[in-house]
C-alpha cells in the first residue's frame, strides 16, 4: 500500500508538472546492473524518471524509480525511490534544496527506510563542462537507526550536445551510536550517456563503487547500463539542463547502484 501511494503521487505530479513551465523537460528509463558484494552478486532492474524546468530565477526537478533486486545467495525485494529537488537558478548556476526517500521491502520481513536532506548545486563552466556537488544528511532504518552524512562532488563533460561522459567521488559517514561506531564510507562512480541524432532515446552505461571502512571486506561494485527516452526538450545537454542533478539517499541507492 505504501509503495502504491508513492508512485501515485509521484504519477501526479508528473502529469501536473508540465503545465508549470513550457520548458519543462525529463525522461524515462529502464535499467539493468550487477552488482557484486564480495563472493556474491545481486542483479537489478529499475524503472525510472525525471522531469524538471528551470525558470530564471526558480528551478524544480522530481525523480521517481521503482525496482527489484534478486541476490543469487537468496532473497529478493521491491524498492522504491522519490526524490524533489528545488533550487535557485542562473544562466549558468543552480543551487537549491532536496529531498530523497528509498524504501525497501522484502516478503514477510519489515519495510526498510531512508531519508536524506541536503544542499546541492551546479556550474557551467564553458559550454562543454558542468561541476556538480551536494551535502546531505539522514536516517536510515536497517536493524538499528544509522545516522548519514554525505559529501559528493561530480562531474559532467559534454563531447558533443548529445554524448555526455562524467565522474563522481564522494565522502561520508555512518553512525549508529552517537559517534562511538561511526563508519567512515567512500562513493565513486564513472558513466557516459548518447542520445541518438534526430530521436529521444539516449543508452548509458555507469559503474558505481561504495565501500565502509571495517564494515565491508571488499568495495560493492555495480555495474548498469540502461536507455531513456526524453520528452519535451531535443538534445541531451537540453534534457540535463532541465533535471540537472542525481544526489542519492545515504546507503541503499549507493550500495545497489539505484537511480
Amino acid at each position: 500500500m505504501k509503495k502504491t501511494a508513492l508512485l501515485a503521487a509521484a504519477a501526479a505530479l508528473f502529469v501536473a508538472t508540465p503545465a508549470m513551465a513550457q520548458s519543462a523537460g525529463g525522461y524515462v528509463g529502464l535499467n539493468y546492473g550487477n552488482t557484486e558484494i564480495g563472493d556474491d552478486e545481486a542483479d537489478t532492474i529499475q524503472i525510472d524518471a525525471a522531469i524538471g524546468g528551470n525558470h530564471s530565477p526558480v528551478g524544480f526537478q522530481f525523480d521517481v524509480g521503482y525496482g527489484q533486486t534478486e541476490i543469487d545467495s537468496g532473497g529478493d525485494f521491491d524498492h522504491v525511490t522519490l526524490a524533489g529537488h528545488v533550487y535557485w537558478n542562473t544562466e549558468n548556476f543552480r543551487l537549491g534544496a532536496v529531498v530523497v526517500n528509498s524504501s525497501l521491502s522484502e516478503d514477510d520481513a519489515a519495510d526498510v527506510d531512508e531519508i536524506a536532506y541536503g544542499i546541492e548545486g551546479g556550474i557551467d563552466i564553458g559550454s562543454n563542462f558542468v561541476l556538480s556537488g551536494s551535502y546531505t544528511w539522514g536516517e536510515t532504518e536497517f536493524l538499528v537507526d544509522l545516522d548519514t552524512q554525505n559529501l559528493d562532488i561530480g562531474a559532467a563533460f559534454y563531447i558533443s550536445d548529445n554524448f555526455r561522459i562524467g565522474g563522481t567521488v564522494g565522502a561520508g559517514t555512518l553512525d549508529a551510536g552517537g559517534g562511538s561506531d561511526e563508519v567512515d564510507t567512500t562513493t565513486l562512480g564513472l558513466n557516459a550517456e548518447y542520445q541518438l541524432s534526430g530521436m529521444p532515446l539516449s543508452f548509458r552505461a555507469s559503474y558505481d563503487s561504495f565501500d565502509a571502512d571495517d564494515t565491508l571486506t571488499d568495495s560493492v561494485d555495480t555495474f548498469k547500463l540502461g536507455a531513456r527516452w526524453a520528452f519535451g526538450l531535443g538534445t541531451l545537454r537540453e534534457r540535463d539542463a532541465a533535471t540537472p542533478f542525481d544526489t542519492r539517499a545515504p546507503l541503499f541507492q549507493r550500495l545497489y547502484g539505484f537511480n
